[in-house]
């Protein structure tokens, strides 16, 4: 009996290995050919980031991987290499490739869950995992990896696989392998580190955009030491050796962590066309980027950006800050009180994700991140409040104080976007302990602040190539990478009236001609009521000049004159400016800018509006070098003519693609009898020329003392969004201010009162280096005295009359 239950127990097991040699050889063959080859790893050529820079030379973007020197298997100290087992992988010179315990728990945890939650992962498989294949936490994807590392296994020296991993792993801060994190955090080489620095780099191997020296240097600490308790316990060193390196505080180098200029927007969007035009090697092979962007005008519209958002958000008062009192222990707030900074380095009751117990400024130091955008500001929270002072913990953990101030009169608390409470007489009305508060620096001193939930977009072009000049898609990259210049299609209320008056001149109509701007009522089948535009002003003025209505936005003469002139017609002509002719409005309200356009189609069109001759469509890159300094790209200072390649069908590829421009929108498709009249451009300029000098807007502009420049201001319902687009013949900007969730920026806001003070700021550093110059009438356009009242050409005697652009066809 018990012979055949062995020989039952045998032949069972026999069984079960054939079957199992045979489920793992069949798997391996089914999925060999998608598994890359194993020869990839090797590859340690050196790899230099894509970089990104002004037409001028400022750095504003980098991308991709930053290796330095790569360092063989003898080269690497015994201290580096012991910190790197114990973390990672103490059996990794035992094993085969995988560990069966690790896996073992990593198969169970995916089979409750239904994903990988844990690697179960050995320095072998981190290899294969990071460089070759996907992040994607799936079945088939570990099972790739097991084989893909006992191929490795088999092709490679364990001394082979270790040097390649402490050369390739992300070690946090774009720094990739050991030699770049020794340098980055540092300013060392890897033999010149000491035991307590080798096992901080070490540290970060787990979760390196969360737990590194520089973002979370307490977090850091604490896994470096439970390292160096790992090495002392596998007896790679001594106890002393322990103490001595647990006890050594961190020293960091910081390099260049910032820019000196912001640009990330516009280097956003050269990444990703590098990458559509080039692959993804751009990454890697040391390209030189030279945008059109012009530094100085770029720092000059990012300083009238912040400008006038912060002084238009403290026009509409205090928002409640965030409050944290709920999820920080009041005994901490007790200790802090008291001045003892100690209490931050007490643990917590808080795990990470590597399961270790944090301390309480690791928690902090997560809500600073979490919840309070640090990009222009410090942060801080309250501690203490007392009427005439706030004492606050500052995001580098140190207690400071605020005193009360009369500037903090504005801070009035926000009801609601047109309804403020009493101004603050002290600290009682506006701050609680465990506020979080914005501070900002002037003058040596700090203040309290906080971040405008209104955004921006903020573009300027050189109209007579379309090369952009400024570009900024948001207040805040950091806060939000939504790009609203091009991504944004807010409605162009206003803005967008120039338009239309254009094409009326194009198709007949004269400056001077007048409608009657009188009450009308418009009856819809569609609409459940009658429609009653009114001005925004509320008055009707009665006949009124074309010129004059224009000037002063009269909605119901735009109105009046699109249905005279016919939406059809309006809409071909709108199309030349750029406009897709499926986003015009098919009905009378497309004369006061229902449409919706992004701001970068808006200055497309008003280049064309300050040089329809000469404009080209908008490209944001002038050159591209390799990393020996050698241009592989030039933008074309002349457009391609598609019958060159017509005749050369195999010259239409590569070489075609290579030269083209790098368009930030589509081009705008124009047919030979499509062209805009210039005459017609500059009747319409030339209003707004007249319309920036008067009333409100002449108050405001006179700060410039120029003549040469136009504009128009735009504000939708509700005030949702507010425009300007300011003209000078070598540089057309567009602001455009809103929300993202299309809420009301006030009863009292509108594109003069936002906008357009953002333009008048920038253009007060921009205006000294564009050249002053008299406005050139092109040919077949000419002065004609007319009659203020019928608006037809008199003699010179008449005195009520004034001079008016005519087309010299219709003099």
């Amino acid at each position: 009996m018990f012979t055949r239950l062995i020989n039952w127990v045998f032949s069972v097991a026999l069984i079960g290995t054939l079957v199992s040699i045979f489920i793992i050889g069949a798997g391996y063959f089914t999925i060999k050919p998608s598994l890359p080859e194993i020869n990839l790893v090797d590859e340690d050529a050196l790899q230099i980031p894509l970089k990104v820079l002004t037409l001028d030379g400022v750095l504003i973007g980098e991308f991709g991987d930053q290796k330095r020197r790569t360092i063989e298997y003898e080269q690497i100290p015994n201290n580096l290499k012991n910190a790197f087992l114990a973390a990672e992988d103490d059996q990794f010179f035992q094993h085969n490739g995988i560990r069966i315990s690790s896996l073992i728990r990593a198969v169970y945890q995916m089979i409750q869950s239904g994903e990988i939650v844990s690697g179960g992962g050995t320095i072998t498989m981190q290899v294969v995992r990071g460089y070759l294949l996907s992040r994607e936490q799936k079945i088939i994807r570990k099972i790739k990896e097991i084989y893909l590392a006992f191929e490795l296994e088999s092709n490679a020296t364990k001394e082979e696989i270790f040097s390649l991993y402490l050369n390739t792993i992300f070690l946090g801060n774009r720094s990739y392998g050991v030699e770049a994190a020794a340098n980055k955090y540092f300013s060392k080489s890897i033999n010149e580190l000491t035991l307590a620095e080798s096992a901080l780099i070490a540290s970060s191997a787990q979760l390196p955009s969360r737990i590194n020296p520089i973002r979370s240097p307490d977090r850091s600490i604490i896994r470096r030491n439970w390292i160096l308790g790992r090495m002392y316990k596998l007896g790679y060193i001594g106890r002393a050796q322990f103490l001595l390196a647990k006890s050594e505080p961190i020293n960091l180098t910081r390099l260049d962590s910032n820019f000196v200029l912001d640009g990330r927007y516009i280097a956003e969007i050269a990444r990703q066309a590098m990458i559509d035009r080039y692959g993804l090697s751009v990454y890697k092979d040391g390209l030189s980027v030279f945008t059109t962007i012009d530094s100085s005008l770029q720092q000059a519209a990012l300083d009238s950006v912040a400008k006038n958002l912060y002084a238009y958000d403290k026009r509409h008062g205090w928002r409640e800050p965030i409050n944290l009192l709920s999820r920080i222990s009041e005994p901490i707030f007790k200790e802090l009180k008291a001045g003892n900074l100690d209490i931050l380095y007490e643990e917590s009751n808080t795990l990470d994700e590597l399961g270790m117990r944090q301390r309480n400024i690791s928690v902090i130091r997560d809500f600073f991140e979490e919840t309070i955008n640090l990009d222009k500001h410090s942060g801080g929270i309250v501690i203490d409040v007392k009427p005439e002072r706030v004492m606050y913990l500052n995001n580098s953990f140190q207690l400071e104080s605020l005193f009360w101030d009369d500037s903090y009169k504005w801070a009035r608390r926000k009801i609601d976007i047109n309804k403020l409470g009493p101004r603050p007489q002290n600290f009682y009305d506006i701050l609680r302990m465990g506020d979080l508060i914005y501070l900002s620096k002037k003058n040596g001193n700090y203040y309290l602040d906080q971040v405008p939930d209104a955004e921006v977009a903020f573009i300027s072009t050189d109209p007579s190539n379309g090369a952009i000049k400024t570009y900024i898609g948001g207040l805040n990259f950091s806060k939000s990478n939504f790009d609203r210049v091009k991504q944004s299609y807010p409605q162009a209320g206003s803005s967008f009236k120039p338009f239309i008056y254009a094409s009326a001149f194009a198709n007949g109509y004269k400056a001077s001609d007048k409608i009657n701007d009188a009450p009308i009522i418009f009856e819809d089948s569609n609409l459940e009521s009658s429609w009653r535009p009114e001005n925004y002003t509320g008055k009707f003025y009665g006949p009124i000049r074309l010129r004059e209505a224009l000037v002063q936005s009269v909605n119901l003469v735009s109105i009046k004159l699109l249905r005279e002139m016919g939406i059809p017609l309006a809409q071909d002509y709108l199309s030349r400016f750029g406009f897709p002719l499926s986003r015009l409005a098919p009905d009378l309200s497309l004369a006061l800018g229902s449409s919706s356009f992004s701001p970068a189609e808006m200055v497309r069109a008003y280049s064309l509006l300050a040089n329809s001759e000469a404009s080209k469509d908008l490209f944001f890159i002038e050159r591209i070098e390799d990393r020996n300094g050698k241009t592989i790209f030039q933008n074309p200072k002349v457009e391609n003519k598609q019958k060159n390649f017509d005749a050369f069908p195999w010259f239409q590829t590569q070489l075609a693609e290579e030269i083209k421009p790098f368009y930030l929108l589509p081009p705008i498709s124009k047919k030979p009898m499509e062209t805009i009249d210039p005459r017609v451009t500059f009747i319409t300029k030339d209003i707004l020329r007249e319309a920036l000098s008067k009333g409100s807007n002449g108050r405001k502009t006179e700060v410039l003392n120029r003549n040469d420049i136009a504009g128009k201001t735009g504000t939708t319902n509700d005030a949702i969004s507010t425009w300007f687009s300011g003209l000078h013949n070598d540089l057309v900007t567009t602001v455009w201010i809103g929300t993202d969730d299309f809420s009301s920026l006030g009863d009292n806001e509108f594109g003069s009162t936002i906008a357009l003070p953002t333009w008048v700021d920038f253009m007060s550093k921009a205006l000294p280096i564009l050249p002053e110059e008299e406005w050139k009438i092109p040919k077949g356009l000419s002065y004609v005295r007319v009659d203020r009242e019928t608006g037809q050409p008199v003699d010179e005697n008449s005195k009520n009359s004034y001079f008016e652009l005519f087309l010299d066809e219709g003099i």
